[in-house]
């Protein structure tokens, strides 16, 4: 059996890891023959996000290898999502193991999560106020259309502690200028990972919220409130809460 070292980067990549028990095998005429399988899902360790309902579901599973009746701990990704969902597996454990798989998947996310937690001076739940572009859509050619937002903060996971709001500034909409920092959006509900903002921002926000300000510098750095625990877990475990 793989170690959860092992199983760490797998599970952290899968789309899907779940328990479930190998109902059925496919028709001889199916596309993969015995390496395609229906399972049931039983308990849900991971799905994409916003996916709900999977636990109960019958799922078509393209195996690696073929196995035999029993229950299982699948780490797979998509093939097709709809009416019918069907998945591509990368590994497995018996069910029984089904905590290893667990830590895996925790193991995965924190040493993914770790480095941006870290640069990060203010890891918080909140949201996203109004976005306020800084130019005119006529004076932002060649420029980072940079614009600016309130976020209103309902937790702090990491210092300091006291801050209620923060002013964001960011892209609006995405720019090549900046690849990896997601587009300002109203509205938005989630753990913001934030640094400074680059000194190039600075002049464009107002002087007395500039000690303060946020920016939000990769794709990463936007976690689901569901996220929540998992995240003070980690910033308890590095100290750096």
């Amino acid at each position: 059996m793989a170690s959860i070292e092992e199983l760490a980067p797998i599970a952290d990549t899968s789309a899907f890891v779940f328990t479930g028990n190998i109902i059925r095998f496919a028709a001889p005429a199916a596309p993969a023959g015995e390496l395609t399988v229906v399972v049931s899902v039983q308990h849900v360790i991971k799905t994409p996000p916003g996916m709900r309902g999977f636990a109960g579901r019958e799922v078509t599973v393209h195996l690696l290898h073929p196995l035999t009746e029993g229950n299982y701990v699948f780490f797979a990704d998509p093939v097709s999502i709809g009416d019918a969902i069907a998945v591509k597996e990368r590994a497995h454990l018996d069910a029984r193991e089904r905590a290893d798989a667990e830590a895996a998947v925790e193991r995965g996310y924190a040493a993914r999560i770790g480095p941006r937690l870290h640069v990060a001076f203010l890891v918080a739940l909140g949201t996203v106020g109004q976005v306020t572009p800084v130019f005119p859509p006529s004076e932002r050619r060649g420029r980072i259309p940079w614009a600016l937002a309130r976020f209103d903060i309902e937790r702090v996971l990491k210092e300091p502690k006291s801050l209620r709001h923060v002013t964001l500034i960011g892209p609006s909409p995405a720019s090549k200028h900046l690849p990896r920092a997601p587009a300002l959006r109203s509205g938005l509900h989630a753990i913001l990972l934030l640094q400074k903002p680059p000194e190039e921002a600075m002049e464009h926000i107002p002087r007395d919220e500039r000690k303060v300000a946020g920016f939000i510098a990769d794709t990463l750095d936007i976690q689901p409130p569901d996220r929540t625990e998992h995240l003070a877990r980690i910033l308890g475990a590095t100290g750096t809460e």
